[in-house]
């Protein structure tokens, strides 16, 4: 159901963005809102370069617990998720990043992840198997070059 509704969210979300940035622009000047724009794009960015360390910092520690590897991968991914939404001009898409960015939104969301995306993500071949001969072509054939076209 999210799958079908979620290009719906999103549209719904910029249009959002889009009305509380024209509101807040007639409320405070068009100058405060460029300013607040171009300072989101800054602390999106650095949350996203921060997230994206600790995500291959926490993937590449070995650990005994998967659970704690994969909760702090979980609170990487979701601080990399806002700050997309940080980048994302708007007010409603900063007042959910902010959610996200708390402790206890965080913690529950990284809960979510942890008991509904399980599993091992490596690729595992079954029984089939594909047994094949390398050849090596020792000339590619030449092609002719054609004469140019004439009038």
């Amino acid at each position: 159901m999210l799958r079908r509704h979620f290009p719906i969210m999103v549209l719904g979300l910029l249009f959002a963005d889009l009305a509380s940035l024209i509101w807040l622009g007639g409320l405070v000047g068009i100058l405060l809102v460029l300013t607040l724009v171009i300072l989101d794009i800054f602390i999106g960015s650095a949350l996203i370069r921060r997230s994206g360390a600790n995500i291959f910092t926490v993937l590449n520690t070995p650990a005994s617990d998967r659970k704690t590897v994969s909760g702090g991968a979980a609170q990487s991914l979701l601080g990399a998720m806002a700050g997309l939404l940080f980048i994302i001009p708007g007010i409603v898409s900063d007042f959910i990043a902010l959610a996200l960015l708390l402790p206890w939104t965080s913690q529950r969301m990284a809960g979510f992840f942890e008991t509904n995306i399980t599993g091992d993500f490596a690729l595992h071949g079954g029984n089939a198997v594909i047994d094949v001969e390398a050849v090596e072509i020792a000339d590619p054939p030449k092609l002719g070059s054609n004469p140019p076209l004439e009038r």
